[in-house]
């Protein structure tokens, strides 16, 4: 079977396909990280939102009960009067062990580390335990204020040369409410240490995580200072300070009355998400937050995944893509082959034909010069094949019937075919009638012209002999009387 299939073209349908697909895999795989982070960020912030609201709310308890045990002392009459007596009497020796008693049961909480009773004049009266007697440096320097206290106060979280570690005082007037001109006639100073309860309620989260953390800090001046125990920078409460002027850190944001969940960098540089309040009734505030990278771990882990989906999924469509095109390519290369197997058995059979016909065929071109003739041509014509192919028709015409010429080739490229007698010469210059019979032909898009011209000369001859027969016997006829 002869196949006039065409080459395949460049394959741009499978081009554009492989792109659109491709594009749109990219795009969604795009838009399905955004949407996810996006759902993640909102998932977080209201975590880290409500962490830090429920962090605030535990550490305002904290501190109000603090400040209701100050309220129960300072109600509690009996032990007012006691301490008022001890410190107004000069031979109070025998009130000593009644004082320390109430003074021990004033320790009762773990996180009171010790109490001091303080006379007006900022002299240390008793104490429980026996250490830690000594009035702290920043209590002294406030003492006179404090004399003008009607109720408990709780200092700042500090610590000082004469009390080097970290405490916060819970400060209990001591006021002679039962005689008519009452006043403040001491001090209870009770030490608390944050290590106790407050650090662990600030440091306690939900939610595990690697790098969640919350923190208490406060503004001394151009600086921030860490109050609380750090995660990831041990032993740095009440040391580490940073600038306000870092705008990008969470604590500057915090003291700055900024209250709301935001990204920013913390104080090891991580890039973190973090949410601020203020610790009401107090200079604290407070920080929950959470690394970024540790927010999107899994976002970024189901994405690699999605990634190598994405990238195995297109090289999928790409090889199936261009199995189709080879395929198109082997059937059209498959069936080019066949019709070339086609041709050479059309070729060995015509060039058969010519080999052995009779006939004199030859094929011309559009200029109407010899490109291809058979043997019987070179027989007839007296010429080799080296003389035949490319000479003009014209050549070997006979020069009463070249002026013919023109008109049967305008004939023929008109009709596409044409049948006519001329007169060739031969090569030893004796002529050649001939019967032509030529049609128009075209080979991979080109035209030709195939000519099978029959030798007619004795045709002719006998036409002739019978003519003159016939002429011959018409005289005798007509001579005869």
């Amino acid at each position: 079977m002869i196949s006039h299939r065409q080459k395949p073209a460049t394959p741009w349908l499978l081009i554009v396909l492989f792109i659109i697909i491709s594009a749109s895999s990219i795009l969604l795989g795009y838009l399905y990280y955004k949407s996810q982070k996006t759902r993640l960020l909102k998932d977080k912030n209201l975590e880290l939102s409500a962490i830090a609201d429920l962090k605030v709310s535990q550490i305002s308890q904290w501190r109000n009960e603090r400040l209701g045990d100050a309220v129960l002392i300072g109600e509690n009459t009996p032990f007012i009067k006691l301490l008022y007596e001890y410190l107004h009497s000069e031979d109070n020796s025998g009130l000593r062990s009644d004082i320390r008693t109430s003074l021990k049961s004033v320790t009762r909480s773990t996180e009171y580390k010790n109490v001091l009773l303080i006379d007006s004049a900022c002299m240390v009266r008793g104490f429980y335990p026996d250490q830690d007697t000594l009035i702290g440096d920043r209590l002294r320097l406030t003492f006179p204020d404090l004399l003008k206290l009607e109720t408990g106060i709780l200092t700042d979280l500090h610590k000082t040369n004469t009390v080097n570690y970290i405490h916060l005082d819970l400060v209990v007037p001591l006021i002679n409410t039962w005689q008519k001109d009452s006043s403040v006639f001491g001090l209870l100073a009770i030490r608390i240490d944050p290590r106790e309860i407050l650090y662990p309620l600030v440091q306690a989260w939900p939610v595990p995580g690697k790098t969640t953390e919350s923190l208490l800090v406060r503004q001394e001046g151009d600086e921030i200072l860490y109050l609380s125990e750090l995660r990831f920078r041990k032993n740095s409460e009440l040391e580490l300070r940073k600038s306000m002027s870092e705008e990008k850190l969470p604590e500057t944001m915090a003291v700055r009355g900024v209250e709301a969940t935001t990204d920013g960098v913390d104080y090891n540089g991580a890039s973190v998400l973090a949410a601020m309040r203020k610790v009401p009734g107090s200079p604290w505030y407070m920080v929950a937050k959470v690394n970024q990278s540790e927010v999107f771990t899994a976002l970024n882990e189901q994405m690699t995944m999605i990634v190598i989906i994405i990238i195995l999924f297109i090289l999928t469509i790409g090889l199936l893509l261009g199995i189709l095109e080879w395929n198109e390519n082997a059937r059209f290369y498959r069936e080019k082959y066949e019709t070339e197997l086609d041709h050479q058995a059309l070729r060995k059979h015509f060039d058969y034909i010519l080999k052995y016909a009779n006939d004199i065929i030859f094929l011309t071109d559009r200029n109407m010069l010899i490109i291809e003739a058979n043997d019987r041509a070179f027989e007839a014509y007296q010429r080799d094949r080296n003389e035949l192919i490319g000479m003009s028709l014209s050549k070997i015409r006979a020069p009463g019937a070249i002026k013919e010429l023109e008109n049967e080739n305008r004939i023929l490229d008109e009709k596409g075919y044409a049948t006519y007698e001329t007169v060739h010469i031969r090569k030893d210059g004796t002529l050649m009638p001939l019967e032509i019979s030529a049609r128009k032909v075209e080979i991979e898009g080109v035209k030709y012209f195939q000519s099978i011209c029959r030798d007619i000369t004795e045709r002719k001859f006998a036409e002739e002999t019978l003519k003159e027969s016939e002429e011959r016997f018409r005289k005798i006829f007509e001579e005869s009387p």
